[in-house]
């Protein structure tokens, strides 16, 4: 009974220990993004849904300037370009099989220049990465 009480107790001390290990790194991480709503003593919980939430605007963010760009540039090659027209998305045949092989056709042929347009304006939609101490092990 004794061996069993003392596998439990550190089985509870490693448990314990890998908890205050992740609510460490969440608070390292909510303070880096300087997320907002997160109070010093939060718990793990609240801090990881404040921290996928700020997550989910940044992306959205992200997506919004990354088109807004690309329409810009687009717009500044083609004077009087029909944005509206553009923002209704693609402009596809009828047959669902058709207009998803004219997708893959219309993503292969964009695939370099989109990428050599993407680091055009990576450095204003895409935050840089927080430095991490030399100390820190690898993901």
């Amino acid at each position: 009974m004794a061996e069993a009480l003392v596998a439990v107790q550190a089985a509870l001390k490693a448990e314990t220990g890998e908890h205050d290990a992740l609510q460490s790194a969440a608070r390292t991480v909510c303070e880096a993004l300087e997320v907002e709503g997160v109070e010093s003593s939060s718990s793990l919980r609240s801090r990881l849904t404040a921290l996928s939430g700020q997550g989910h605007e940044r992306l959205r963010g992200a997506l919004h300037t990354g088109v807004k760009r690309a329409l810009a540039i687009v717009s500044s090659h083609y004077t009087g370009v029909n944005l509206v027209a553009i923002s209704d998305g693609y402009v596809l045949p009828e047959d669902d099989e058709e207009a998803d092989e004219e997708v893959t056709k219309l993503m292969e042929a964009v695939e370099a220049p989109g990428t050599a347009l993407a680091s055009l304006f990576e450095e204003e939609v895409v935050p840089p990465a927080a430095a991490t101490d030399a100390g820190d092990p690898e993901p």
